[in-house]
């Protein structure tokens, strides 16, 4: 058998003037083919790597013998977002690099392609519904819409407790639907998640911020925090105030708000964007700045491409549309005016490897540099809104909700997982944390069992 299949895409020049899905999906021969690559591992190392626990060989296997409608049951039966995950995963980072295939010195299994083909067999025939307990009186009120919060609900609607999921969005799903833009997965495919979960009787109230818990337990037995990480992090340099100067996350936000007609986007067209940063946000950001109609985009980087923590195809795409990479460059200052005229770098060299097992890097004397742009957008990482988390009266360190193994909160009666609690991790991740809050809610409101 020979190599991995890779499905079409839309070509660079054509997919940048808008955000459609650009990358096709696997037809029925492709994924057969596909699913007969996969070894069925006796102890399968990709299922170890998948935060869910999807029984990744088995709903292969279900593909290969044409039981497409049972292979959607068993992604579904460990992660209510089977299909959503299966566009946004980084697979480079979890599954698909602990692929057997790899150590035969192949390209692993596509396991996210064959997610999105049984997803795509689900969707017509409805998706796969389970059995819930009967309901047990008892009710859980959810703070934030967005995945961590939407798998709870989910979990403790099946368990038979009646869920109020409140949301200060429009829409319900978060960053699914207002971080992650459509070129990467079609907000169709979490919309029909989030109604799924909908249909198991859980009640979702918007554009209703929360922001006193302990009152929710005169009405609710339980409550979950799930607001994620809304905020971007700042830079701490001159200038970061002047107009022009976008934070990532509010910049992708206001892009998702105008792609559905609810606002405006920022106005790119013909200006240089330098974006500040190398994680998959940054690239996210530079990509969105091309399709808006920017004439140069940089992605500026302090380190090297080899430690830039981007998945590998994301890095691919940028470079395909005409991103332009400064890297082991870091900035200084921004400078202008009224607006944004320039930005002051200084190449960076290399040093031994820190904390985080990433090399260090120190600025070169005398290297300094102007990068003459109208924009910057700022991607450092993200966080959540602290102001909001000290409202809610729970324990908070270094900007996070302090939980302890049960993903209980100082307050009792009062749990958390997702972004607001790890800090910003991924959307299968937030799944992950959900339902293992949602078991320990359970097994408190049971008193222990």
């Amino acid at each position: 058998m020979s190599g991995r299949m890779h499905p079409k895409t839309v070509s660079s020049q054509d997919r940048i003037k808008g955000f459609e899905p650009y990358v096709s999906n696997l037809d029925e021969r492709m994924a057969l083919y596909e699913a007969a690559r996969c070894l069925m591992c006796y102890d399968p190392p990709c299922k170890s790597a998948c935060p869910t626990g999807i029984n990744i060989p088995e709903f292969i296997y279900r593909i290969k013998t044409g039981n497409h409608y049972g292979s959607a049951k068993v992604i579904r039966e460990s992660n209510v977002f089977g299909g959503e995950c299966g566009y946004v995963c980084p697979v480079e980072r979890l599954c698909e690099s602990k692929c057997v295939r790899n150590n035969l010195n192949e390209e692993p299994v596509a396991i996210s392609l064959l997610q999105r083909f049984a997803y795509e067999k689900e969707k017509p025939k409805g998706l796969v519904k389970f059995k819930c307990a009967p309901s047990n009186k008892k009710k859980v009120a959810i703070i934030g819409a967005g995945p961590a919060s939407l798998s709870a609900a989910y979990e403790l609607a099946r368990m038979g407790y009646g869920v109020t999921v409140c949301d200060s969005n429009p829409r319900p799903g978060g960053l699914m639907i207002y971080g992650i833009l459509p070129w990467k997965a079609a907000w169709s495919v979490a919309e029909s998640e989030i109604d799924y979960i909908k249909s198991y009787g859980v009640k979702v109230v918007t554009k209703k911020k929360i922001t006193d818990v302990k009152a929710l337990l005169k009405d609710y037995d339980a409550v979950f925090i799930g607001t994620g990480t809304t905020e971007s992090s700042r830079m701490g340099i001159p200038g970061e105030e002047l107009p022009g100067v976008y934070l990532a996350q509010d910049f992708l936000f206001s892009v998702a708000k105008y792609l559905k007609g609810e606002g405006k986007a920022p106005n790119l067209k013909g200006k240089r964007v330098a974006v500040i940063g190398g994680g998959d946000t940054a690239i996210d950001a530079a990509c969105t700045s091309v399709r808006l109609g920017a004439d140069r985009v940089y992605v500026v980087y302090r380190r090297s491409l080899t430690e830039m923590p981007a998945v590998p195809y994301g890095k691919m795409q940028a470079k395909e549309e005409g991103v332009e990479f400064l890297l082991l460059t870091s900035p200084v200052r921004i400078k202008g005016d009224k607006k944004v005229t320039s930005l002051v770098c200084v190449k960076m060299e290399l040093g031994a490897p820190d904390e985080s097992g990433r090399r260090s890097v120190k600025p070169i004397k005398g290297s300094e540099f102007l990068l003459d742009v109208d924009a910057v957008i700022v991607a450092v990482g993200q966080r959540p809104e602290e102001d909001v988390l000290r409202s809610f009266g729970v324990k908070v360190d270094k900007g996070l909700i302090v939980v302890n193994d049960n993903f209980a909160t100082s307050i009792k009666g009062v749990y958390a997982g997702g972004d607001a609690v790890n800090g910003g991790e991924t959307v299968v991740e937030a799944v992950a944390e959900g339902k293992k809050a949602a078991a320990a809610i359970d097994k408190h409101l049971r008193g222990g069992k």
